[in-house]
C-alpha cells in the first residue's frame, strides 16, 4: 500500500516573540505543538523588520535584495497612504508554492502578503482598498483563485471587518479551517495579525496582548480540529512561525518637513505634494530616502548635508544614514531608494511634509502608534520558530537560527526542490536530515 504523502500547516503569528511562550504554553493550541515538539528560541529576521518583506523571505528563502519587496508600502510621493505590496507579480523569484506545484502537490495560502493573483490552488491572499472601500467581492474575486472565491468567500464574507481598518484573521481562519478540512491541501501557510495589531495600540505587554495571544490559540484550535477531521493529523507537520518583534516609540520624525523647508519638495495652495527632488518613504523605525533624479549632484549634495545636519541634531533621534550601496553590502537591502536612515530606539519616521518635524509621544498632535518595528532585527523582542509533526525531532530546541533558514527547512520537509536558498536546513530540527 503507497504511504499517504505528508502534509504541512504553517501558521504565521505576526509580531510572536519569545516572551509570549510563557502564556503561549497553557494554552491548548500552541500547547499541542509546542509540548514534545521542536523549537528555535531565536530568529534572527531581516532588516528592515517589516512584515511584507519578511512573510516573502519566508515563502522564497530569498533576502530582500534579491526577492525585491522592500517595504510594506509601494512608493506613492504625495501619498501619506500607499497602497501596499499585494500581488505577486511584485515578487521577483520563485516561491515555496510554486516548488510545491512543480512535484504535484495542492497549495493553500491565506492572508500569506504578497500573494495577490499568485497560482496557488486554495489562495485567499490579504489585500484591501485604500480608495474606494467598495464592495469587497470586487477586490477579493480578481485576487483570490477562481475555485476559492466561488465555493467559499460568499459563506464566509459576513465575518469580513473591512472598514475602516481591515480585520481579516478571523474571516481568512474560518475559510482556512473549512479548506483544510474538504480539500486536504498538501500546504497550507496562514498568517494572522492579531498580536501585531495589540503590540501596535496597546504596548510591548500586557492585557490586551495576552487576549490577542489567547485569540490565536483559539484559532490554531480550530485549524488544528480541522487537520483533525480532515484524517490526516497524524501525517501532517504544524509549524508556527514569526516575523519581527516591537520596540517602545516615543517620537515621531517627519524628514520631509525639512526637505520641503529646503526647497526640495513642492506643494500647491491646497499643501497637496506636487513635485520633489527628495522624498522620505517610511519603513516604521527606519526611512528610506528617495532622490527623483539620482543623478543630480548638487541635489544629493543638500541631501546629504540635511540629514547629517539631523544626525547631529539629538532631538531628531537619528543613530546612522547609510548609502545604497552600504545598504546592500550591510543588510541586502536594495530598492528605488538611495539612502536608509535609522533611528536611535524610540524614534518612528512618517512621510507627512507639513507641520513639525519632530512630534513627541506627550505631545498634544501624536498620532502614531506606542510600539512598531522596522528597527534592526537583533534589537528587542525576538521572533520564534516552533514545529511538530512526523518531521521533527521531539523535545529538541536550538538557540537560535536566521529567518532565511525557514524555507530551506520547509522544502526539505516537503521533498521539494528550491534554487539559490540563501540559509539553511534546521537539520538537527529534523528526524531523518
Amino acid at each position: 500500500r503507497k504511504a499517504l504523502a505528508k502534509k504541512m500547516v504553517i501558521v504565521s503569528v505576526d509580531a510572536l516573540v519569545g516572551e509570549d511562550l510563557k502564556l503561549a504554553s497553557t494554552l491548548p493550541g500552541f500547547k499541542k505543538i509546542m509540548d514534545g515538539g521542536a523549537r528555535v528560541e531565536q530568529v534572527m529576521s531581516v532588516y528592515p523588520t517589516l512584515t511584507y518583506p519578511i512573510h516573502v523571505v519566508q515563502m522564497t528563502g530569498r533576502n530582500m535584495m534579491n526577492h525585491g519587496i522592500y517595504n510594506n508600502e509601494r512608493v506613492m510621493p504625495g501619498r501619506l497612504s500607499p497602497d501596499w505590496f499585494w500581488q505577486i507579480w511584485d515578487c521577483k523569484v520563485p516561491t515555496i508554492f510554486d516548488a510545491a506545484h512543480r512535484k504535484g502537490l495542492t497549495t493553500h495560502a491565506v492572508m500569506w502578503p504578497v500573494t495577490a493573483q499568485a497560482d496557488i490552488d486554495w489562495l485567499l491572499p490579504e489585500v484591501w482598498d485604500l480608495q474606494k472601500w467598495e464592495d469587497p467581492a470586487i477586490i477579493y474575486k480578481k485576487n483570490c483563485s477562481p475555485q476559492l472565491f466561488d465555493k467559499y468567500f460568499e459563506k464566509h464574507r459576513f465575518k469580513l471587518g473591512w472598514h475602516p481598518k481591515p480585520e481579516l484573521d478571523e474571516f481568512g481562519v474560518s475559510v482556512a479551517e473549512e479548506v483544510i478540512r474538504n480539500e486536504k491541501p498538501d500546504l497550507a501557510m496562514i498568517h494572522v495579525s492579531a498580536v501585531d495589531i495589540a503590540r501596535h495600540g496597546n504596548g510591548m505587554f500586557g492585557p490586551a496582548i495576552d487576549d490577542a495571544i489567547r485569540k490565536v490559540d483559539s484559532w490554531l484550535c480550530r485549524l488544528e480540529q480541522a487537520v483533525s477531521e480532515s484524517g490526516r493529523f497524524d501525517e501532517t507537520n504544524f509549524i508556527i512561525v514569526s516575523d519581527h518583534g516591537h520596540l517602545k516609540v516615543d517620537k515621531q520624525v517627519n524628514l520631509n518637513v525639512l526637505f520641503k523647508e529646503e526647497g526640495l519638495i513642492q506643494t500647491d495652495d491646497h499643501g497637496e505634494l506636487v513635485s520633489y527632488q527628495a522624498y522620505c518613504h517610511s519603513s516604521g523605525l527606519s526611512a528610506q530616502i528617495l532622490l527623483a533624479d539620482a543623478a543630480d549632484t548638487e541635489v544629493r549634495k543638500k541631501v546629504e548635508a540635511i540629514l547629517e545636519y539631523a544626525k547631529d541634531t539629538e532631538a531628531f533621534g537619528i543613530k546612522a544614514i547609510y548609502t545604497r550601496r552600504e545598504a546592500e553590502e550591510k543588510f541586502q537591502l536594495s530598492g528605488p531608494f538611495e539612502y536608509v536612515v535609522e533611528g536611535v530606539g524610540g524614534v518612528a519616521f512618517a512621510a507627512k511634509w507639513d507641520g513639525r518635524v519632530v512630534i513627541n509621544e506627550e505631545d498634544p498632535d501624536y498620532d502614531y502608534v506606542k510600539t512598531s518595528h522596522g528597527h534592526r532585527p537583533h534589537l528587542g523582542p525576538q521572533p520564534v520558530m516552533l514545529a511538530k509533526g512526523p518531521d521533527f525531532k521531539k523535545n529538541v530546541t536550538i538557540r537560535e537560527c536566521s529567518i532565511l533558514d525557514e524555507v530551506p527547512t520547509f522544502a526539505a520537509v516537503l521533498g521539494v526542490e528550491m534554487e539559490g536558498l540563501e540559509g539553511r536546513c534546521l537539520h538537527e530540527l529534523l528526524v531523518r536530515p
